[in-house]
């Protein structure tokens, strides 16, 4: 994707350069994170074209997509970055403080959709699996283009990963079709589909989306406090980018661009990124330049001035596609801040040619195209021991690149104090790919360092755990590790498979460590410090809670709360229960989250020994609560038992998007088992009431204390065939909720269960209306095991036209298929793929899930009734569940009314044998009265037929006189209309309106085109048709789909396709 943003990060002051010998000393080193296409601005990458030695020099770095290299502007490890427009309208709804100086490029045919043989049509895309980068401008154009073609986004299975493994995926056949740019398009579009197939055909480019109204530009974007620190750079940048697109532009066919040295600057460039350190063919480079739009300095200032409207389209089609969980803003004037021409108005060197003052294109340095790569054989090893005081690091040496795919453990032994003290003075990584981890002797995450930042990290201490649990060096190594005995600590050093190639002022990457016996008390850290010498203001892994009571924060401040955050906090209940009251909550939505564990244990990604559940349905047994946003319950929580609260935060933003106070504050205290919940403990608010010191929560609240209005984590039912579920107090649903209900339905002697029966009361959850799609389900599974269940059945919402109330369909989760669909009241049936043995308890979960937002309508949840299903067709009955007309309830199973009757028949049989004479003479009786009636009835049927046959004789006149009639009627003309000559229609240009057509020319000055509009030749019946095609007319009809929205065909592609049939 050609699609990109340079934006500039301030680091707090000017950077310590890091150069080899071959290089001069900078002041400061500007990091640059470039992409994996070429521009022409590429050219500065290999020649220090950017570099204003020895004040400023630049150190290029490859990102895999924008979205990447966001998180990494946003970590604070780049100065320059380049990203898509919709990633950097991503980067101001989420509040990083970045600014557009300059629009870069416009794509054109660098960027689309190819899919493989067989999907050439946009309708043959239901069911197929197609990946993307996601978050890219890519991934919005296909968004964009499934909408614009009615295909619901629930149809097509979007797979995402970096453009790398997309290339991967087709050359395997496991993706029908890919949505990127070059390189990675044009390796679909050349290379065979699973290695042996066609290759893929282009469904859809750039350009078509901008007809369409989904444009986007690669935007030029600095940091708020580098443009206040550093305008000189940020000019520096805009200028020489404009200066190299209008060289390119003017110049596109000389030989420097062909052939010569710009286009083998270039291909350097490019051969960076493609992993060797030569070059590319210029043909090549060519091609990629030409596939993309340059704009000169004036269009750039018009797209600025005008880019807000475009940049809140892609704000709320991204909301609505559930890439953002806050809704857009509204309000232009939040946008405007971050929209500026004043760069692109202070240039004055757009003409001047690259090889002429001031400051021309140098020629190829050396030493700016080396590859920052690893060297064989550098590294370090999977497991070793550190003894004693020592300093370990990744293996790497000088300024070569760390090993790729690392996975290096260190075990700390102690020394005669019992703990060990370690220190990391030096990480350079790429940030949260790359991390130093640092774990306890029992497995506990203590801390978590990733990325560039300078300055000092947090200390860690550790020591030794007489009962440490076994295998924590087996967990962390993922293998076979030897036992060893007094570790105090553990390391591990992991990368993953990529690699940024740095080139130009290149510095050391790694990471070095020192490690020295530690004697002495630990302080205790205040409210929102971490690192064990609390040396941080924010907090720092995990937390073993002491004491009756405190306060746990996630920083000290109230400004802001750390990025990319990992802290624990574990809080024994010591045979009581623990109290939580929530003093604060300001964590931006959806991204960060607080949760609520029941149980000391850690969870996966905060100790070495927490696996993640085989089975995902079993996770949320443990998960008590889960925070989000700024919404605090206004009641404490209560786990009655041990407690794990863990915070975590992404690395775009750190604070609510409201501006208000931001981060975590809980007020905790222990209490003792004998105490009752309430009123005691805590009171049951206005949601709930207290019976037997219980809190017994209103319809569709939730928590211990009846805290929360919808659902959150699990909750098991009692043994029993039915009930009723509510997922919320019938108000506006959270998003990016996840909540189970474990349903225990017994058996009954000589009868299995062979499912469950549904009746959706209330079943209003979002649904794919306009441009929204939604993944909020309510699904059934069969539960096995510990590790081991099976989806039956999901529901989802669909909108019919004429529908007022909620549709729901179900379908099978596995196969996608559906199987029927449901109103509000209407009860469903789920089965078991097999019946239950007789007498066997059967356990399901009914599960809720929820994506990040709900698109600008309130949705109440579902309420539904369950009631047991049994095999051979018993069905289950009981107060809530009655059974039909003429079936009587009976030991829960409905059964016909026959056996009361048959019991009246035999009470019945006994009275006539008392009065056996008394029968005998009504008998005699009945006789003589129906020999009386059938003389009556045969008189009586003489006269019905005779009035019969006059009726149906009646009958046949009227349908005669109808059918005749309904002749008539369709013999006269219906559809009036109107025609244009094919002469006049290919003479019009283009296509025009129907009006216009209609109302001819205005005046005697309207030119040729306008004297047309009165050639609409008009038929009003039957016969003015019959005469037409008698003289030779004939009538050829055309249909086409809009391409725009306000002209059904903006660029006269339908038109010029009319015209050619």
């Amino acid at each position: 994707m050609i699609v990109a943003v340079i934006a500039l990060a301030a680091l707090g002051g000017a950077q310590p350069a890091h150069r080899d010998a071959t290089t001069d000393a900078c002041e400061e080193v500007v990091r640059f994170g470039l992409f994996d296409a070429i521009a022409p601005i590429s050219i500065a990458a290999t020649t220090a074209w950017l570099d204003d030695a020895p004040r400023v020099c630049f150190g290029y770095y490859r990102e895999r997509s924008g979205p990447d290299a966001l998180l990494t502007l946003a970590h604070g490890d780049y100065d320059i970055a380049l990203m898509g427009s919709t990633v950097f309208t991503t980067a101001i709804e989420r509040g990083v403080p970045v600014s557009a100086v300059g629009i870069l490029a416009l794509p054109t045919s660098s960027e689309g959709l190819a899919t493989r043989a067989g999907l050439g049509e946009p309708r043959s895309l239901r069911g197929s699996t197609l990946a993307t980068v996601r978050g890219s401008t890519a991934h919005y154009h296909l968004e964009a283009f499934l909408h614009e073609m009615t295909i619901d986004a629930r149809d097509v299975t979007i797979v995402f990963g970096q453009y790398v493994e997309i290339m991967r995926l087709w050359d395997a056949g496991k993706i029908d079709g890919a949505a990127c740019w070059a390189p990675c398009l044009d390796h679909v579009l050349t290379k065979p589909h699973g290695g042996t197939g066609a290759p893929g055909a282009l469904l859809y480019d750039a350009e078509t989306l901008l007809r369409w109204g989904f444009g986007t530009g690669i935007v030029i974007v600095a940091h708020d406090d580098f443009i206040s620190r550093r305008p000189d750079v940020v000019q520096r940048v805009v200028e020489r980018s404009i200066r190299a697109a209008n060289d390119y532009r003017t110049n596109r066919d000389g030989p420097d661009w062909t052939a010569g040295r710009f286009a083998d600057a270039a291909g350097r460039f490019l051969a960076m990124d493609l992993g060797n350190e030569t070059t590319v063919p210029a043909a090549f480079v060519v091609n990629q330049l030409g596939r993309t739009e340059w704009p000169d300095t004036r269009t750039q200032i018009g797209f600025l001035e005008i880019g807000i409207e475009s940049l809140q389209h892609q704000a709320a089609f991204s909301f609505a596609q559930k890439d953002l969980a806050e809704p857009p803003y509204e309000d232009p004037s939040i946008y405007l801040p971050h929209i500026g021409a004043s760069f692109l108005r202070a240039v004055t060197t757009e003409t001047v040619p690259l090889d002429a003052e001031p400051d021309p294109v140098p020629d190829f340095i050396p030493y700016a195209v080396r590859a920052q790569l690893p060297v064989p054989g550098e590294g370090c090893e999977p497991f070793s021991v550190i003894d004693g005081d020592a300093t370990f690091d990744d293996g790497s040496t000088g300024e070569n690149a760390y090993a790729r795919n690392a996975n290096c453990v260190w075990a700390l032994r102690a020394p005669a104090t019992g703990c060990v003290v370690l220190e990391v003075p030096f990480l350079s990584s790429e940030a949260l790919r790359d991390r130093v981890d640092i774990f306890s002797a029992a497995g506990d995450l203590r801390a978590s360092f990733s990325g560039r930042r300078r300055g000092k990290r947090p200390t860690t201490v550790g020591c030794v755990v007489p009962d440490a649990p076994p295998g924590v060096a087996a967990a962390l190594v993922g293998g076979a590790a030897p036992n060893v005995d007094s570790v105090a600590l553990y390391v591990r050093w992991s990368t993953d498979g990529y690699d940024e190639r740095a080139m130009g002022a290149i510095e050391p990457v790694g990471f070095r460590a020192t490690a020295r016996a530690f004697a002495g008390d630990l302080p205790t850290c205040g409210p929102g410090r971490g690192g064990a010498l609390c040396d941080s203001p924010c907090c720092v892994g995990v937390v073993d809670v002491t004491g009756e009571g405190g306060v746990i924060k996630t920083q000290v401040a109230d400004d802001a709360y750390q990025p990319n955050s990992r802290c624990a906090w574990r809080i024994p209940a010591r045979g009581g229960r623990v109290v939580l009251d929530v003093a604060r909550l300001g964590l931006e939505r959806v991204r960060d989250v607080v949760t609520i564990y029941d149980g000391a244990a850690a969870t996966p990604g905060f100790g070495a020994l927490a696996q993640p559940v085989p089975f995902p349905v079993f996770e949320l047994l443990r998960r008590k609560y889960r925070m989000s946003g700024t919404h605090a319950p206004t009641v404490p929580l209560v786990v009655d038992n041990d407690v794990f609260v863990t915070f975590e935060s992404d690395g775009i933003a750190n604070r609510p998007r409201d501006g208000g106070p931001a981060g975590l504050e809980i007020r905790w205290r222990r209490d003792a088992a004998e105490s009752t919940l309430c009123p005691e403990v805590a009171s049951c608010g206005r949601n709930g009431r207290c019976e037997e010191g219980v809190c017994v929560c209103d319809t569709g609240y939730y928590g211990e204390t009846c805290a929360f209005d919808a659902c959150v984590g699990a909750a098991v039912s009692d043994l029993a065939p039915s009930g009723r579920i509510v997922s919320s107090a019938g108000v506006d649903y959270p998003p990016d909720m996840n909540c189970e209900w474990f349903l225990d339905i017994p058996g009954r002697e000589g009868e299995g269960i062979a499912g469950i029966r549904l009746r959706f009361d209330r079943f209003d959850i979002e649904s794919p209306e306009g441009q929204a799609a939604t993944t909020d389900r309510v699904a059934v599974v069969r539960l096995l095991g510990p590790d081991q269940g099976v989806p039956l059945v999901a529901f989802r919402r669909n909108v019919q036209p004429g529908l007022t109330s909620s549709v729901g369909v179900a379908y099978n989760p596995v196969t996608d298929e559906t199987s029927y669909t449901f109103d509000d009241g209407d009860t469903v049936e789920v089965l078991l793929p097999e019946p239950a043995p007789a007498g066997e308890t059967v356990r399901l979960a009914l599960a809720f899930a929820t994506d990040a937002n709900n698109h600008g309508v309130e949705y109440r949840g579902f309420d539904v009734t369950y009631g047991v299903r049994f095999h051979g067709g018993l069905v289950f009955c009981d107060e809530i569940w009655p059974c039909a007309d003429g079936e009587v309830c009976k030991q829960n199973g409905c059964v016909p009314e026959e056996s009361k009757s048959s019991r009246s028949r035999r009470s019945r049989r006994k009275l006539r044998q008392l009065r056996r004479g008394v029968a005998i003479a009504a008998l005699v009786f009945a006789c003589v009265m129906v020999l009386a009636l059938c003389v009556f009835f045969g008189v009586y049927a003489r006269r019905v037929v005779r009035t019969k046959d006059e009726l149906e004789t009646e009958r046949v006149r009227v349908v005669r006189d109808q059918v005749d009639s309904a002749r008539q009627w369709v013999e006269d003309f219906q559809a009036p209309f109107c025609v244009v000559a094919a002469d006049t229609f290919i003479a019009l240009g283009a296509l025009r309106p129907h009006e216009a057509l209609r109302d001819g020319p205005r005046d005697a000055d309207d030119d040729e085109c306008d004297k047309q509009h009165t050639r609409l030749e008009f038929y009003d019946s039957v016969d003015d048709v019959e005469r037409a095609r008698r003289g030779g007319a004939v009538f050829v009809f055309l249909s086409h789909q809009w391409l725009g929205h306000a002209h059904p065909d903006p660029a006269g592609i339908h038109y010029k396709a009319m015209c050619r049939a």
